[in-house]
């Protein structure tokens, strides 16, 4: 794959002219050099004959530009993205920007990238990358050539949308984000303080402790409530919390268990599944069914991740060991396996850390013996091809070498077992090797990384992505010189530390590998949370008030106080529930806070349901607006996850610039619209739901509301004069 350069004069006439070309064509075609006649001889000019009109940035772009660059543009800016592999391609070279680029073409909503396969490569060959495995694939028969390159020009052509698949990686980030946001930063400042102030604590001193326990089956499957499931759990009643005119109920449980010497005891905590983590194995179950078992547990592992690195920020003081995440295998058939067991092991820990443990005691570190076994502690993988055959890093030009001697030796003063792996001086085995036999892996990302073709081939990639799937390794990413948006997405939601910007940062690499708990000061990598933050809200909000939704609409439209009201005045009603969606991202809960013409919310009747393990309660707001003509009536919000977004970009947590807010705005609504036209609803409620969004820097929120039900009306008005002329036709004829 061809590299080069940095975008020169972009005013020049060769730059113009290919920016033209890359405009006006169907496809940018990738394949590695040594495969270009055969190609070419074969394939390409098939498309010429087919009329099929290509770009190959390899050799398109302009001479006086950085072609690394040019060629991630080229992906980005393309309509459809063709990458062409062969048994001899399985290694083909990138630029960290290309791969980035190429991961880009599955977040735009457009199934833009797609891979051909050729000279029998098969599609269980293809490297175990996720935007690999997420592309339309192809496979070329020499037997039906013909053929097949029709099929793959009309496929090229054809505009297919990514909305409704199910993109695996995605999903963790947004719903731990989401869960965090709109639940726990609310509840855990006060839990403690509603659970010691209980009859049940009082009367149960020692037994009880005030962290917030949740959940996390590797199955992500929540139960209605712990106890129908486990004998030796029972449910106690609730903590009932209102702020923001919300009502939390977090559910109280009695755990039994024995302690290690076979004695009976019994303790108190609040717990429950987290609803947001819930809905992915809704969604895996229910829809699409597309994550397989091995991709769903890493979720759930990222999620706990995510979770625990927000809960610990040091901007999140309030919130720090306030909670524990508790993962567990419960589709195993041991005693370990069970909720009760889970619980008692956590509650009983979370006691002795506050009432026996000393001050400033750490955790089981580095040389826990249930930790599973390898022969070094951490391997730092970056890229070299400057060494000499010698592979000696002391004769090798690279300035990456003496950074991580420099970690290296802080950490072996430690005691810490390092090895050292740099494609592609070290081979692929050598490489391969030394990842597996590491319980961490350090990543270091440089200038001088994103110039080298060979770091991110896809053996490495494939090889990264598999042992995180099978939790074999943990990654820390370090960053030098470079901005998070250089992780590839598939290693996106660990830890990464800028070793340039943050002080101490071999003692807080030194404090990852060990395993304390770590207070995290540097930004937390955001990746795609559009696509979690829309199927939580599906599965956690929509489908539950959706299904009666018109009913409940209509029983209080009914009721005396708005009959009084549509008595005296002409009025209209939206049949939709109104997700409303502000281009700025400000969250705000009332809508008659925003415009003073909305009137005060009158209450529909409410959906209440028990749930993973404690109570939930989903309602909606009806409001009125007095038009100059008619009042209008309609239920509706702001879309809840938008307040998840605009959280990310303010608390400086996440690194969420504006433009990205917005983007995954975009990217949010569109998921949310086509998961409501997709198989995931069923078909009567598809049209109960809508999503508006509008510019609210120019528009009043009142404006936009009477124009969308005004709209509707003429819609119903015209659907309805059609139906009664369709019938006078039959009627004549």
């Amino acid at each position: 794959m061809a590299e080069a350069p940095t975008p020169g004069d972009e005013s020049s006439d060769e730059d113009s002219q290919w920016k033209k070309d890359m405009e006006d064509s169907d496809v940018t075609i990738f394949f590695k050099p040594e495969d270009a006649y055969r190609i070419e001889k074969t394939i390409l000019s098939n498309f010429e004959q087919l009329k099929l009109k290509f770009i190959r940035p390899a050799i398109s772009t302009p001479m006086a530009a950085h072609q690394y660059k040019n060629i991630a543009k080229a992906i980005k800016n393309s309509k459809k993205t063709l990458l062409i592999l062969s048994e001899s391609a399985k290694n083909i070279d990138f630029s960290l920007e290309t791969y980035l680029a190429l991961e880009q073409c599955l977040q735009t909503g457009r199934l833009s990238l797609m891979v051909l396969l050729i000279d029998g490569m098969s599609v269980q060959e293809l490297p175990e990358i996720p935007f690999l495995q997420q592309a339309t694939q192809m496979v070329l028969v020499d037997n039906y050539h013909e053929r097949c390159m029709e099929t793959v020009c009309k496929t090229l052509k054809r505009e297919v949308s990514l909305n409704q698949l199910l993109p695996a990686g995605n999903f963790a980030v947004g719903m731990a984000w989401s869960h965090f946001a709109g639940y726990l930063k609310n509840i855990l400042p006060v839990l403690a303080q509603y659970i010691q102030k209980s009859d049940i604590f009082q009367n149960n001193l020692g037994k009880m402790s005030t962290v917030f326990f949740m959940l996390c089956p590797l199955s992500a499957k929540g139960q209605r409530d712990i106890a129908d499931i486990d004998p030796n759990v029972q449910n106690m009643g609730r903590v009932v919390i209102e702020m923001n005119g919300r009502k939390y109920t977090p559910t109280i449980y009695k755990v039994n268990g024995k302690n290690e010497n076979g004695k009976d005891e019994e303790y108190f905590c609040c717990a429950e599944y987290p609803s947001a983590l819930c809905a992915l194995g809704l969604i895996t179950d229910e829809v699409l069914n597309l994550l397989t078992p091995l991709q769903r547990r890493t979720e759930v592992e990222r999620f706990k991740y995510k979770t625990e690195e927000l809960l610990n920020h040091t901007r999140n003081q309030e919130c720090f060991g306030r909670a524990k995440v508790l993962v567990f295998d419960d589709e195993g058939k041991d005693e370990e396996s069970t909720p009760s067991r889970v619980l008692f092991k956590g509650v009983r820990s979370a006691i002795e850390e506050t009432f026996l443990k000393p001050v400033g005691e750490k955790p089981p570190g580095l040389y826990d013996p249930n930790r599973p076994a390898y022969s070094k502690d951490v391997c730092f993988l970056y890229s070299d091809s400057d060494a000499h055959e010698s592979k000696s890093m002391s004769h090798s030009k690279n300035p990456d070498n003496k950074t991580i001697n420099s970690i290296r030796g802080f950490l072996e003063d430690k005691n810490i077992r390092c090895s050292i792996a740099r494609p592609p001086i070290d081979s692929p085995d050598v490489v391969e090797e030394r990842v597996k036999e590491a319980r961490w892996v350090c990543c270091l990302i440089s200038n001088n990384t994103i110039k080298k073709k060979r770091f991110i081939e896809f053996w490495l990639a494939a090889l990264l992505n598999k042992c995180i799937e099978k939790n074999h390794l943990k990654i820390v990413i370090l960053l030098k010189d470079v901005d998070s948006s250089y992780i590839p997405n598939f290693i996106q939601w660990v830890t990464y530390i800028d070793i340039v910007n943050e002080p101490s940062f071999e003692e807080r690499i030194f404090e990852i590998i060990k395993g304390d708990v770590i207070s995290l000061k540097s930004q937390v990598p955001v990746g795609n949370v559009a696509f979690g933050l829309a199927w939580a809200f599906h599965v956690n909000y929509l489908r539950h008030v959706l299904p009666d939704f018109n009913e409940r609409l209509q029983h209080r439209m009914a009721q005396d106080d708005i009959r009084k009201l549509t008595a005296s005045r002409e009025f209209k009603v939206s049949k939709h529930l109104l997700e409303l969606v502000p281009e700025s991202c400000n969250f705000k809960p009332l809508l008659h806070e925003i415009d003073e013409r909305i009137q005060p919310p009158l209450e529909i009747k409410p959906i209440e349901k028990q749930m993973n393990a404690t109570k939930k309660v989903f309602s909606c707001k009806l409001y009125r607006i007095q038009g100059e003509t008619c009042d209008y009536y309609f239920a509706g919000e702001m879309l809840t996850p938008i307040n998840a977004l605009s959280q990310m970009n303010v608390s400086m947590i996440a690194g969420l610039s504006k433009q990205r807010m917005y983007e995954q705005r975009d990217q949010l609504v569109d998921q949310i619209t086509a998961i409501l036209q997709s198989k995931a609803t069923p078909a009567e409620m598809q049209d109960k739901c809508r999503c508006i969004k509008y510019n609210d820097q120019n528009w009043k929120l009142a404006d936009v509301i009477m124009k969308e039900i005004d709209k509707d009306s003429n819609e119903d008005h015209e659907t309805k004069y059609g139906n009664w002329l369709k019938r006078q036709n039959e009627e004549e004829s």
